[in-house]
Parts: structure tokens; C-alpha cells; sequence
């Protein structure tokens, strides 16, 4: 369990310790805090993948709070419904282990395709909506545009993890708006994927492409399914470095 992180919240630091001593055995970075404001602070510092908070401490409020600022897995110490008995530590061990084995495993692809924003860039209305309704059949929230300046504006507005663009587009060319969006999200830091969609298959529009910044280059001939897992490909890499890698320190 390299790499995963708990924060362990109670008021007693002996009960607190011991599960941070167990936790650390089984390979689970483990911070102890003695009270909410700690907690709160620890989580804006650090993201964490585990919450193992005694209820009583926290109450309803600190709870709720808690996870509104944190998107970790929280397990709550009690003796009340839903909650697990402090008292048995290895128990509580073993249940927040099963809870980070599970926020771990890979994401299956209708995980994949419910979390993901898409724009489709397309000036033909009929592959436009043909394509919206292929993807959000799979979950995606889709967003399309027919022109440039509307896909600057999707873009602008923030919050895609992919774009989806037809190499040949009125006004300006898929390839030079391709070098646009690539640049937008150098300046910005940001981690969308540019998927090149095109009738023109052949392998000089592959280079053209991939050189002004696209990810992926797939023809408009190809099956919907071929899409429809390069895609999947490409969200998996892009959650797991912005999920995993990107929550490393720093050297």
C-alpha cells in the first residue's frame, strides 16, 4: 500500500498511535491529530486517502466538514450504527485497509467514462450530435462546439479533461487550433487530453497532428468502439497521474 495516506483523528494519542504503529506496518503513511482544526489543517496541506476519525470528537458538524474539504474515504469510530468499535484495533486496521484496497484498484471503464468533461470540436452537426450521444450513452458529460470561438470559450470556462477535434474546421484548421489549446494548457498547468478526429487517416496527418500537440489521432472510418477505448485509454493515464502522481512531494 506504498504511496496511500491516512490521517487518524481521536482524542486519546496512546488509541491514536496504535493504530497509526498498525497502520504503518501494513505500509500506510499514517498522521495522527488530536481534534478537528488539526485535522482540517493537515487535509489542506496534504492529500489524504483515508479518514479514520472518532465520531464522538467530531460530532455531525466536524464530520460534515471534513468531508466537504477532503475526498477520502472516512471511517468513523463509535459504538453507534454504521460506525466501528475503537476498542478492537486491528479490526479497525483491517476495515480501513479493505477501504484503501478498493479507492486503489483501477477504475473500471464506466468510472472512467461517468467522471469524465468532454468537448467535441465539430462543424458537422449531424457527427456532432452523433457523437454527444454515443458519449453521453457511456456517462460522459459533454460539451460541443462548431467553430473555433466556440471551443476557446468551452475551454475557457475550464473543468474538461478532454477535447475531442475535427482536424478540418472552417475558418481555421483542427491543427492550428490543436497548437492553440496545446499552448492554453501548458501556460495554465492544466491536464486535458486533445484527441484528433478525422476522415483524412493516413500517416502524414498522423505526424501533422501528434507534432502540434494531439495525444491521439483516430479516423473518422474507424468503429465508434476503437474511439471509444482510446479515449478510455487516454482518461485512465490522465485520473491516475492527476489522482496518484501528481499528490507525490516534490524533491
Amino acid at each position: 500500500m506504498n504511496g496511500l495516506r491516512t490521517l487518524v483523528v481521536m482524542g486519546s494519542q496512546t488509541q491514536g498511535l496504535l493504530l497509526k504503529l498498525l497502520l504503518e506496518e501494513r505500509g500506510v503513511e499514517t498522521v495522527c491529530v488530536e481534534g478537528i482544526e488539526p485535522a482540517l489543517a493537515a487535509i489542506a496541506g496534504t492529500a489524504q486517502d483515508l479518514l479514520i476519525v472518532e465520531g464522538e470528537l467530531a460530532g455531525p458538524t466536524g464530520l460534515a466538514e471534513l468531508r466537504a474539504r477532503s475526498d477520502a474515504a472516512v471511517l468513523v469510530l463509535g459504538r453507534g450504527a454504521g460506525e466501528h468499535d475503537p476498542s478492537d484495533p486491528k479490526a479497525v486496521v483491517e476495515n480501513a485497509c479493505a477501504l484503501l484496497d478498493r479507492r486503489s484498484a483501477p477504475p473500471t471503464e464506466p468510472e472512467i467514462f461517468r467522471r469524465a468533461h468532454i468537448l467535441i470540436v465539430d462543424d458537422s452537426a449531424t457527427y456532432r450530435e452523433f457523437l454527444r450521444a454515443e458519449l453521453e450513452h457511456e456517462g460522459c458529460t459533454v460539451t460541443a462546439a462548431r467553430n473555433a470561438d466556440e471551443a476557446v470559450a468551452a475551454l475557457a470556462g475550464g473543468g474538461l479533461d478532454c477535447v475531442i477535434l475535427d482536424l478540418v474546421m472552417p475558418g481555421t484548421s483542427g491543427t492550428q487550433l490543436c497548437e492553440r489549446f496545446d499552448r492554453f494548457r501548458r501556460q495554465r498547468g492544466l491536464f486535458f487530453q486533445i484527441v484528433i478526429l478525422t476522415s483524412q487517416d493516413d500517416e502524414e496527418q498522423l505526424m501533422i497532428s501528434l507534432n502540434a500537440g494531439a495525444d491521439d489521432f483516430v479516423g473518422k472510418a474507424q468503429e465508434m468502439n476503437v474511439l471509444k477505448v482510446r479515449l478510455m485509454a487516454l482518461l485512465r493515464r490522465k485520473y491516475f497521474v492527476e489522482d496518484h502522481l501528481m499528490r507525490l512531494p516534490r524533491p
